[in-house]
């Protein structure tokens, strides 16, 4: 039944590639939606989800010993598939192709997938059933330090593998002043003090819930837009390449097989001695599960490194995530 649930979620968040697959292939849209549609993920949508999940946390439930944990572990999962990538790619000498494919190795979508997708696997688990809203505050929290520490590795680490002096001039500014530390920065106050702009405010004994339904309308568009985009990039892409290309299928076995098994062991084991509580274990696996981060590919247009490859690795990944994140959820929940 975990598994049907997780499933038919997953898959209905595929069902969304139609519309911009659709929308490209009869030239409704040009072929610089994708770009432009990416703007408005990066600099609205994304902050919007960040802050949507700060607010959604009760702090008063979370150790700070699992925050340091959460954080942690973040580096860890990243750490992981870097090493797997190095080995694998190591006599490769195509430098644009071994980027691109180095990239979507590492970096997940953790944010337009990964964090409803950590939603739904927490809603659909008995280990939760009896805590369900505080169950959900944990998440929220483990997931949203997740996706910080992605953007800190995306500009730095993520940058640097395509190389370049002028390109690394920027990489700390970037890492520290993007959409979305600046959007955690922004809710902290709220989260520490407990004052949820996702409930009504009372002003002069008029009850207003309008700031509530303008946080909400801006993060909902993350997900169907960034599947659009990708359905958008599917129909410009020629799929029988994908399966001729050395590239993806490196990248492909580290980011969705490698990650995941090492990261779901160590979660599990973690858990088992009593390191971690479940929702920290199932946070982590869901974010080492997901598929390989939409961001792969506008990185490798803005660094020169090979789209075709990281396109390649977007799609194919986030195909297979239909069957490999409901079994990596099911295999999880069953150890809670």
């Amino acid at each position: 039944m975990y598994f049907l649930s997780t499933f038919i979620s997953v898959a209905v968040l595929l069902v969304l590639l139609v519309p911009g697959y659709a929308l490209r292939k009869t030239r409704l849209v040009s072929d610089a939606a994708a770009k432009d549609l990416s703007g408005v993920l990066i600099y609205i949508g994304m902050p919007a989800l960040i802050f949507y999940c700060m607010m959604g946390v009760d702090i008063e439930l979370v150790r700070w010993q699992d925050v340091v944990i959460s954080i942690l572990l973040a580096f860890i999962v990243h750490l992981i598939g870097f090493v797997a990538i190095k080995l694998v790619l190591v006599k490769c000498k195509n430098g644009g192709a071994k980027a691109a494919a180095s990239f979507s190795a590492l970096f997940s979508n953790c944010g337009f997938l990964g964090i409803p997708l950590s939603e739904i696997a927490v809603r659909y688990c008995d280990a939760f059933a009896d805590t369900p809203d505080e169950s959900m505050s944990r998440v929220r929290l483990y997931v949203t330090l997740f996706n910080v520490v992605f953007n800190l590795l995306n500009w730095t680490l993520g940058v640097a593998m395509y190389g370049g002096a002028e390109k690394k001039s920027t990489m700390a500014r970037k890492a520290l002043l993007n959409p979305c530390t600046l959007a955690l920065v922004a809710a902290l106050p709220f989260t520490l003090t407990g004052f949820s702009l996702l409930e009504p405010i009372t002003i002069g004994g008029l009850e207003i819930d309008q700031i509530a339904s303008l946080i909400t309308y801006l993060y909902n568009i993350c997900v169907p837009v960034s599947m659009c985009i990708l359905g958008v990039r599917l129909a410009d892409m020629k799929i029988g390449r994908i399966f001729k290309s050395g590239y993806m299928y490196a990248s492909f076995g580290v980011k969705m097989v490698i990650v995941p098994v090492a990261v779901c062991a160590l979660c599990l084991a973690l858990h088992a001695f009593g390191g971690i509580g479940g929702e920290l274990t199932m946070a982590m696996v869901v974010m080492a599960a997901t598929p390989t981060a939409t961001t792969a590919l506008a990185f490798a247009e803005r660094f020169d490194g090979d789209t075709a490859v990281a396109g390649e690795c977007i799609i194919s990944s986030t195909v297979a995530s239909l069957v490999i994140v409901p079994l990596f959820l099911m295999l999880t929940a069953s150890f809670l």
